[in-house]
């Protein structure tokens, strides 16, 4: 049984999170119910106050929609107040981050190293495991062949990835998740395809300079170092929560 039990102006002033935004963490179900006073004051208890911080924590910063999805499980374990969910949730939200960064370098490492450079690696890759490895589904990289940005197989025929591809598909996630569009980003490779470097930067960029996509490529690691930041204390509210 919770028997502390508080106004909304304390929990806001307890979470740093504004009245307004409770109001609507309420109304939109993130939170476990709210019991109201006879003169209609919502009155919060503990549970409350952990599951506004996840709230906060999670909405915290946009990253990419992979990992909002990802992170909504916490917010519907908090809400439940079902603890070991939560802390598979929260564990499985950190991992998801750090893959994202992880992968996020490797695409910025093959943009600098030139994106057609040939390691001389034979292994090849079904289009589930490829999208295993850049943490998308394989209908996102059915709609990137579909789009251009990939060659697509005769209809009917079963691909195989060799490693150009998937270095291929890190830039083509990593432009994505930057905010680039699918126009620009196809304009890109075609231009890069014809060996037109200067000419497929400038469709990026508007110039030919590298400057914008470095810039951008730097905010977006920075979104996800805050996220693992974030993802770290939400790993972090489960010990206190498991204390209530």
């Amino acid at each position: 049984m919770i028997n502390t039990y508080c106004y909304i102006k304390e929990i806001s002033t307890r979470t740093g999170v504004k009245a307004g935004t409770i109001r609507f963490y309420e109304k939109i179900g993130f939170l476990e119910p709210v019991e109201r006073m006879p003169n209609q004051y919502r009155v919060f208890n503990e549970h409350h106050i952990y599951q506004i911080q996840v709230c906060s924590l999670v909405f915290g910063g946009f990253v990419n929609t992979r990992l909002r999805k990802i992170s909504m499980h916490i917010i519907a374990a908090a809400k439940a107040w079902d603890l070991e969910a939560y802390d598979r949730a929260a564990q499985n939200y950190l991992q998801a981050v750090e893959q994202d960064i992880s992968r996020a370098k490797k695409a910025v490492s093959i943009v600098t190293n030139q994106l057609d450079q040939d390691e001389n690696h034979q292994q090849q890759y079904s289009k589930k495991e490829a999208a295993e490895l850049l943490g998308v589904t394989p209908e996102t990289i059915r709609n990137w062949e579909r789009n251009g940005l990939l060659t697509q197989k005769e209809p009917y025929s079963r691909r195989r990835y060799q490693l150009n591809d998937i270095r291929r598909m890190y830039v083509i996630r990593l432009l994505l998740d930057t905010g680039y569009s699918c126009m620009a980003i196809l304009k890109f490779l075609t231009a890069y395809d014809d060996g037109l470097d200067q000419k497929a930067a400038g469709f990026l960029l508007g110039t030919v300079e590298n400057a914008e996509l470095y810039s951008r490529a730097d905010q977006y690691l920075k979104s996800l170092s805050r996220a693992r930041t974030q993802a770290d204390t939400l790993c972090h509210l489960f010990v206190e929560m498991k204390k209530i």
